[in-house]
């Protein structure tokens, strides 16, 4: 297996390898003072990526408390995850150091989006480091604009992006909007109610 380190142009990364883990990914660990990252799994023994990182991302590192990994084969994008990321040897003392701040789980889009903004990249794992074929990036020359995803994938993709645009349909909705519930401009009657009458005192011949 082949992993790759992507950093995109909002400063989001992502760890891309060329075939799916077999194992689920709990978090990633990446030590300040080596530049090393560790894949941490739920149920079986970590896995240490041989290639540090370079400064230039690893300064990243810093305020990173989650990271996207995903795998694509044959030129397809097959697992996309947002994991968190903990820290060893922090010079800085950060905040998430030995404990991982957020949970793992499914980002499709999220990984997407960096792969399609990616500005920069490196090589952080090679099976054979002595393989000169590997040097190259997982990606293989791809244009990540024209990625798409596996059939498993493409089902809850296509969901998520409509979830995330459900909020906004919403709020454009006719009848829905800050006018009493009659929206900005189009449909819904608009029920008024007549205020409340105010109670009158009691006169002077009442009080006993």
């Amino acid at each position: 297996m082949n992993i790759d380190l992507l950093l995109s142009q909002d400063g989001q990364m992502a760890l891309v390898s060329d075939r799916r883990l077999t194992r689920t990914v709990a978090g990633v660990a990446f030590d300040a003072l080596t530049g090393l990252m560790t894949l941490e799994f739920a149920d079986d023994d970590p896995l240490d990526l041989n290639i540090p990182v370079e400064q230039d991302f690893g300064k990243n590192f810093d305020l990173m408390i989650s990271i996207y990994i995903g795998a694509i084969e044959n030129g397809v994008i097959a697992d996309a995850r947002r994991v968190p990321v903990m820290l060893i040897n922090d010079p800085f003392g950060g905040g998430n150091t030995g404990r991982f701040a957020v949970r793992p789980g499914q980002a499709l889009a999220a990984f997407e989006a960096v792969l399609k903004k990616c500005t920069a990249g490196q090589p952080v794992h090679r099976d054979d480091l002595g393989d000169e074929g590997s040097a190259g990036g997982v990606m293989g020359g791809i244009n990540p604009a024209v990625l798409q995803f596996s059939p498993q994938l493409a089902r809850q993709h296509a969901i998520e992006i409509a979830q995330r645009a459900a909020p906004t349909a919403a709020l454009n909705a006719p009848g829905f909007g800050p006018k009493g519930m009659g929206g900005g401009g189009g449909g819904g009657n608009v029920v008024r109610r007549a205020p409340p009458q105010q109670q009158q005192p009691p006169a002077d011949d009442d009080e006993y």
